[in-house]
């Protein structure tokens, strides 16, 4: 038997509300598509250099890409997502787990379209710098949350 999505809709908000999931890869992937690469994940700790390079070799490529980047804000856990679809499009999405400063609300997901992009030369060792950089952001959308 299925349970529409109005009927769980309308008991979430007759119990008080529901948690939502905010759950990144499935955001990314839908929109790489699951052919794209997964280059991996980092976090600021780690040697990045592995997932920068597969990056760079996708997008010199023109393939479709998925690669994250976590790190660890002064209340909750951050991770960026950079992604390319088959169409070459790249967009970049923030997860953040707590936006609201503590475990009082739920995680939210943010994407932007990235417009004019090349190859980062100059990450260096800056463990904020992305391996894709962007003429032009779009506005941020709230995908999640």
């Amino acid at each position: 038997m299925k349970i529409s999505g109005r009927l769980v809709l309308a008991t979430c908000l007759a119990l008080g509300g529901c948690k939502s999931e905010c759950v990144l890869n499935d955001d990314v992937r839908l929109f790489a598509g699951d052919g794209a690469r997964d280059c991996g994940s980092v976090t600021a700790a780690d040697d990045r250099t592995d997932v920068d390079a597969c990056v760079a070799q996708a997008f010199e490529a023109g393939g479709s890409f998925i690669a994250r980047y976590e790190s660890q804000g002064e209340d909750s856990r951050l991770v960026t997502a950079v992604a390319s679809n088959s169409e070459g499009r790249i967009k970049f999405f923030q997860w953040d787990s707590a936006p609201c400063g503590g475990p009082g609300c739920d995680a939210v997901t943010d994407v932007q379209s990235c417009n004019g992009p090349s190859l980062n030369q100059e990450i260096g060792d800056d463990p904020e710098a992305l391996p894709i950089l962007c003429e032009d952001m779009g506005l941020p959308e709230r995908t999640c949350g």
